[in-house]
């Protein structure tokens, strides 16, 4: 039976220092914890850390910091009978610099990028609707311009010629017949309708210059004698036309002959009377080759009215008809 150990033996200098040394860590140990008052030793919040799911891609938490550290004196010598003795270092109420709040600055749920509607351009409507539907029987154009119907008295003819490139409508799909029709306006025309040989001279009118825009035209009527100019050397090209210097001008180009007499050939016109006299053989000369369609009446001239965009299409046509260039219809 081993012996007890004798309670009144003195402790031995190596079990001392152990003692002592115990005791001193146990009181640095406690005086560390109770300095840790900024963050706390939760135990909670071990436990609940491993429970939080993986921090957003692309948001870095903060580094953790690090533990403060007590400083401990070197020792000089590595013998047993030194003990390295901790020394606390009072410790320093570090100001740090406020850490940015990223999950403030990075949302996780950015807020939908507002879409400003542009304004839409106000654009004309380029095909009025009907106020009213048509009636079955209201005539529908076939010319291919909006203001020519197909029962308008000279709507055959604008089609025919405007389907050969020689008669042109305006930017809104217009043909505007009605409308008068310039010396200018009718000197294009004939170069587009007839393209005949030039027999005569250039001439230089007053008030034609050399930018004037149916300036080639008018040269080509007269040099094909078509048209003439006045006596005073001007050629009057914005003026209007009467009806009767239309028959003249195609009677003239196409060289139609004069019947004899030519007053039998006007004696059915009531008006004949109003027709100058040095045009009346030009005039009969259009009538007897079936030039002058008898609108608006069969028994009148209506030589002095202000020739319209109409009458100068029905004219060309019925002469290209009497040149064989056009098929006249049934």
């Amino acid at each position: 039976m081993t012996p007890s150990p004798d309670p009144r033996r003195r402790l031995t200098s190596d079990e001392l220092i152990a003692m002592f040394v115990a005791f001193l860590s146990i009181g640095g140990i406690f005086f560390w914890a109770t300095r840790q008052t900024d963050t706390g030793f939760d135990f909670g919040s071990l436990l609940s850390s491993n429970s939080q799911t993986a921090p957003s891609a692309g948001i870095t938490s903060p580094a953790p910091e690090p533990p403060r550290n007590n400083a401990i004196a070197p020792g000089t010598s590595s013998s047993a009978s030194q003990t390295l003795i901790p020394i606390p270092i009072p410790q320093v109420e570090a100001t740090s610099a406020p850490q940015p709040n990223l999950q403030n600055e990075i949302p996780t749920n950015p807020a939908p990028i507002a879409v400003v509607p542009s304004p839409s351009p106000n654009l004309p409507n380029l095909v009025p609707s009907p106020t009213t539907p048509p009636s079955p029987g209201a005539a529908k154009p076939i010319t291919g311009f909006t203001d020519v119907p197909s029962d308008f008295w000279a709507g055959s003819y604008i089609g025919e010629l405007s389907r050969r490139n020689i008669l042109g409508g305006y930017q809104d799909g217009t043909f505007k017949p009605n409308d008068p029709i310039t010396r200018a306006q009718f000197a294009s025309l004939l170069g587009k309708a007839f393209g005949k040989p030039k027999e005569r001279q250039s001439i230089t009118f007053s008030d034609v210059p050399d930018n004037y825009w149916a300036r080639s035209s008018i040269n080509d009527a007269i040099q094909t004698g078509f048209m003439s100019g006045y006596s005073e050397g001007a050629f009057r090209p914005d003026q209007q036309i009467p009806l009767y210097q239309l028959q003249v001008a195609l009677a003239s180009g196409l060289k139609l002959q004069s019947p004899s007499p030519s007053a039998q050939t006007l004696a059915k016109f009531k008006d004949v009377s109003d027709l100058p006299k040095w045009a009346q053989g030009k005039v009969a000369s259009a009538v007897e080759s079936g030039l002058v369609t008898g609108y608006p009446s069969a028994d009148q001239l209506t030589p002095n009215r202000v020739a319209t965009r109409a009458d100068a299409a029905a004219l060309l046509y019925q002469a290209l008809v009497k040149e064989g260039r056009i098929t006249p219809t049934k």
